[in-house]
């Protein structure tokens, strides 16, 4: 659902951020100064659900609870999700930041429908219907989020059709699951607080900010254990291929995923395809610097950049590498034929795919350990979103000082 940096085309992000802008004049101008708390908490339960995230096929689909925000806030979800987002892109590199404008808009404008559709019902009804009425708010947000998401996808370019079809198909598990939490949600506050829904005071913002704490604390546990679905590439050359592995933050690895290379100039030298194990290879035809971008679809997309030095075209490799240990120099700085020859008998002739071999050994380690703190770099932790949630609480309390201060005078 989070759309990276560098993938759609200028039209589709100019027509996103406008709409967003459209919306959070919207959603401010609809909110009360008393309501701000309630937004802010409701706002951290949609930045801390966003972490929790379903691997399906080569990348993830997550929990976005627009349905439910949309119930809850009205047009106040879209300066709630604006805020989630922002502060995903910022601090996890969730989506970007000019790609914000489109991704607000795909998941805030489903969230303001469903929550329009659907209170409504939930005012004057706490029944079955009601149930099956928050339901399809809870899924229905997600599939209208991802029918945009995809749209937004293949409005940027034909190459991006497929990868719009699997956006769509990847979230209808987590649209079942959303349908099905937004009736746990929806019937819990019927059932305690039902003025949280059918009221229209200011006096429930109190009494959903204890309901958004409880959820807020809830969903901390599971994504305590959850990690970003941002993807990476880490590439490298060997001496006589570029190397590269497609990751996860997680550490699941980007399958069956599209790795384009670049020359220096920006032109497509080699396209290919990543195996079961995230990994690309691949001979470079010369000296240079080369890019690499991985596409591993809904989306998410990386590049790492390689340097290739000291390869020489048309000419071939030694077949043989001499390796010996002498402990008083070469041969020839002994001064000693018979030296010479003792050495030369003490030499190891190895060819060149056997000293290969042994390299990859000791350097494979090496090279896995950087993966792997690489990857752990990249793991949200428990800190990481505390200090997202602590972001959102400031910004809480500078809108609400500036509020005040603006009714005093």
């Amino acid at each position: 659902m989070h759309i990276s940096e560098g993938v759609l085309a200028a039209p589709v992000l100019l027509a996103g951020g406008a709409g967003t802008l459209l919306g959070l004049a919207v959603g401010l101008r609809c909110m009360d100064v008393r309501e701000i708390p309630r937004v802010a908490l409701l706002a951290a339960a949609f930045f801390v659900a966003s972490l929790i995230h379903d691997p399906i096929g080569p990348s993830n689909a997550h929990l976005v609870l627009n349905g439910i925000l949309g119930i809850l806030l009205g047009w106040t979800a879209f300066p709630a999700i604006f805020i989630g987002l922002f502060f995903q892109a910022v601090l996890f590199q969730f989506g970007g930041l000019t790609t914000l404008g489109v991704n607000t808009l795909n998941m805030a404008v489903p969230a303001v429908i469903m929550g329009a559709l659907a209170r409504p019902v939930l005012r004057s009804n706490s029944g079955l219907f009601a149930m099956m009425m928050a339901a399809i708010s809870g899924a229905g947000a997600i599939i209208m989020s991802a029918v945009m998401a995809a749209g937004s996808l293949a409005f940027s370019g034909e190459s991006f059709v497929a990868v719009s079809k699997l956006v769509f198909v990847a979230h209808i598990p987590i649209a079942i699951a959303e349908g099905v939490l937004s009736v746990l949600i929806i019937s819990f506050l019927l059932k305690t607080k039902s003025e949280v829904i059918k009221g229209n005071t200011h006096s429930r913002t109190a009494k959903l900010g204890l309901v958004s704490i409880v959820i807020i604390q809830i969903l901390i546990v599971f994504c305590s254990q959850a990690h970003a679905h941002k993807v990476n590439l880490f590439a490298w050359y060997d001496g006589k291929m570029i190397m590269a592995e497609g990751y996860f933050s997680g550490g699941n690895r980007a399958m069956d995923s599209t790795v384009l290379v670049l020359d220096s100039v920006g032109k497509e030298v080699f396209h290919g395809m990543t195996d079961k194990k995230g990994e690309f290879s691949f001979k470079p035809p010369g000296n240079g610097e080369y890019r690499l971008v991985l596409e591993a679809g809904m989306g998410h997309r990386a590049e790492a950049l390689v340097s290739v030095k000291g390869m020489q075209s048309g000419t071939a490799a030694p077949e043989a590498v001499q390796a010996g240990l002498q402990t008083a120099g070469s041969p020839e700085l002994q001064g000693d034929g018979h030296a010479a020859e003792d050495a030369h008998k003490g030499t190891v002739t190895l060819t060149s795919s056997e000293f290969e071999k042994i390299l990859d050994r000791k350097l494979n380690p090496i090279k896995e350990q950087l993966l792997r703190l690489a990857e752990q770099g990249d793991r949200v932790g428990f800190r990481d979103v505390v200090t997202g949630l602590g972001y959102i609480a400031g910004l809480m309390g500078l809108a609400m000082y500036l509020a005040q201060r603006k009714r005093r005078k």
